[in-house]
């Protein structure tokens, strides 16, 4: 509710402003065209001498000169346009024009001309002006980011979003945002028949892996929670006889923020009943990534074939389905769950030969090659810095080789021998190695160690292999298999290569290293935490496993992930309130599980069907058909890295009445 003030309970400043004047910006013609529109109907336009009319914001300055004078403006798609005065022009609109100021939103009338081309156009139209109407002027800190708007619109201070979302990449982003919405939505009710459905966003407090957003209520001690996504409801909704559910959903997280993660975030969620293997649900999802890529960026999508080629997958009709990659060989080959394919980069285990000796509970050594990275002649001394960045490693840094030589080729090992990282096995066969690794001059070699289970994720050589990915855009890419058999060369940064991640670890043991400082994570393997979600399914074939030794248990989890991104992740759901009752009680010890899960419970307990499902990070998904690395491009107004809305200054503080309604009391300083 607005406050309301009494008529002489104030003294008033400002006055009411002039009626001509404020009421001119309030009549203005419509806009007929849009820039976009006009120059790609140019001839048309020319030949007609065909009036136009723009809306728009002025993009620079005007120029003001004796014959011609000249404007440019910007409209609702953040193309550009000049727009010039001759010396027929109407004084008054000279005069008009001298006075504009950069953002000032103006409505502009003339006709087409064509434009006196530089050097590298094809095409190009100016407008003559024969109306100009100011709707409303900028103030003065328009003017003064002018230039950082022309240069870096990203750098524009946070609390001018407003003006950074008027140009064109950010046009952009949230148009094709929008388009990708309504393809979603289209594929999911047209072709697959699902039913979008609303859930609450004001939830109950239970335990989904992160923090919570609390929100009080003016009953003592009660509080809601924002969702951390609306798993519970949708498993709800399968049990109300909806079998096809979905949503672009609000959810809520309470941690830490990064260029991919936004306190508040939007995902695609989706549920289907009565199926009995996630495949049908991996299909729904690859239609949709398909029909966005194909239809909204024109460009195909790739997965890997079994012989490490890259392979164009299909519509429904050929269907070349995406490639299955199993956990713990997307750990052993590659050092994270969420691998980039495009690359070609991966390790060799060196177990048969030496021993890590550091951390006994991480004996496997590792390496990994990054082959002809530099020219041995040349005066190179050092690896690049982001590969020995403790920045760059949230634990360990793995051992780098500058292979300069072919002494360096052969003996490598022996520092690493002689720092006792590691020692030779008895009876090792060292020139097997050597021929496993085939190190020639001008490799970078990488080595490291991990456990024989991998709970660490990313390894020190995951890290690595995603910095030598950047570091290195366009080497070691994988090749192409075209339909014909032949190779084919590809643009790397153009290429979408796709797989699921399958037969995750059910449950991981609890963390409990006491420093993050220190170089080997530590774990209780008598406590366990769920890998996605409690209430994810075993894998059949594992069942047994649940009462005898639940870390080897593989859940029906899957993952997809598109140029080493996680764009999303699902599983196969538990519908037996038994089984969902046992893994709460005796696996994962929620003493508590009635009064948090009690109401899933019953709702599995009333004859839910069979059920499975997935959600989509719509942000990141949108970011990548953009082609930006922060969801912050995509999303109107995101918050910084403190989780603070610049344009509106939030969170805020709340006066101690309003709290005391909530029966909250704020803690001080001390």
């Amino acid at each position: 509710m607005f406050p309301t003030f009494a008529r002489n309970s104030r003294r008033y400043l400002s006055k009411l402003p002039d009626k001509l004047s404020t009421l001119a910006k309030f009549n203005f013609p419509l806009a007929t065209n849009t820039i976009k529109a006009v120059t790609e109907n140019i001839d048309e336009f020319i030949n007609k001498k065909q009036k136009v009319t723009l809306n728009g914001h002025i993009h620079k300055k005007s120029r003001i000169r004796p014959t011609l004078s000249f404007g440019f403006l910007r409209d609702c798609d953040g193309e550009e346009v000049q727009f010039i005065a001759n010396d027929a022009t109407e004084s008054r609109i000279i005069d008009t024009m001298k006075s504009l100021t950069v953002e000032e939103s103006v409505s502009v009338t003339g006709y087409v001309q064509a434009k006196q081309l530089k050097e590298g156009e094809s095409k190009g139209w100016e407008l003559v002006l024969n109306d100009i109407q100011v709707l409303n002027s900028s103030n003065i800190d328009a003017p003064r980011l002018e230039k950082l708007k022309q240069t870096r619109p990203e750098d524009l201070p946070p609390q001018f979003r407003y003006l950074q979302l008027r140009t064109a990449f950010y046009q952009n982003s949230l148009r094709t945002r929008s388009r990708i919405a309504q393809l979603v939505r289209n594929v999911l009710t047209d072709e697959h028949n699902f039913v979008e459905i609303e859930t609450p966003l004001l939830f109950k407090s239970t335990p989904e892996g992160a923090r919570e957003f609390l929100v009080p209520t003016r009953s003592p001690k009660q509080f809601y929670a924002l969702p951390q996504s609306p798993q519970q409801y949708k498993q709800i909704l399968m049990s109300s006889g909806f079998t096809r559910y979905f949503q672009i959903a609000k959810c809520f997280r309470d941690e830490d923020l990064r260029s991919d993660r936004q306190p508040e975030f939007t995902q695609v969620d989706l549920e289907m009943s009565y199926v009995n293997s996630s495949d049908q649900v991996m299909q729904v999802v690859e239609d949709i990534v398909l029909e966005v890529w194909e239809k909204i960026k024109q460009i195909n999508m790739y997965t890997v074939n079994e012989d490490g080629e890259l392979v164009k997958v299909e519509d429904a009709a050929k269907r070349v389905r995406l490639s299955k990659l199993d956990y713990l060989t997307a750990l052993q080959k590659y050092g994270i769950d969420k691998p980039d394919l495009r690359s070609n980069i991966s390790f060799n285990s060196l177990e048969k030969f030496f021993t890590a000796v550091e951390d006994l509970a991480f004996p496997i050594v590792e390496a990994c090659v990054l082959k002809g990275a530099f020219d041995p002649k040349s005066k190179a001394s050092k690896p690049p810095k982001a590969f020995t960045s403790e920045l760059n490693y949230s634990r360990r840094r793995p051992f780098v080789f500058m292979i300069r030589s072919e002494e360096d080729a052969e003996n490598w090992y022996e520092l690493l021998l002689q720092k006792h990282f590691m020692k030779s096995n008895n009876g090792a066969d060292l020139q097997r190695m050597h021929q496993l690794l085939n190190l020639l001059p001008g490799d970078i070699l990488a080595v490291s160690s991990r456990s024989e289970l991998p709970y660490e994720n990313p390894t020190p050589l995951g890290k690595f292999r995603q910095l030598a990915i950047t570091e290195f855009p366009g080497k070691w890419q994988r090749p192409i298999r075209s339909a014909n058999g032949l190779i084919e060369i590809y643009n790397g940064d153009k290429t979408i290569v796709g797989s699921w991640v399958v037969d995750f670890p059910l449950f991981n043991p609890v963390e409990t290293s006491d420093n993050i400082n220190d170089p080997y994570p530590k774990y209780d393997k008598n406590k366990f935490e769920s890998t996605h979600h409690p209430f994810t399914m075993c894998k059949s074939e594992d069942y047994d496993l649940l009462e005898t030794d639940p870390l080897k248990v593989r859940g029906e989890h899957y993952d997809l992930v598109i140029n080493g991104v996680e764009v999303g992740g699902g599983s196969r759901r538990i519908h037996d309130a038994t089984l969902q009752q046992y893994i709460f009680e005796e696996i994962l010890h929620v003493n508590n599980y009635e009064q948090l899960f009690g109401h899933l419970l019953k709702a599995l307990s009333m004859g839910c069907p069979p059920h499975a499902g997935l959600a989509l990070g719509f942000d990141r998904l949108c970011a990548m058909v953009v082609g930006t690395s922060s969801i912050k491009d995509v999303i109107a107004f995101p918050k910084n890295q403190s989780g603070s809305d610049r344009v509106v200054e939030s969170p805020t503080a709340v006066d101690e009445k309003t709290l005391n309604e909530y029966f909250i009391t704020t803690k001080t300083d001390s």
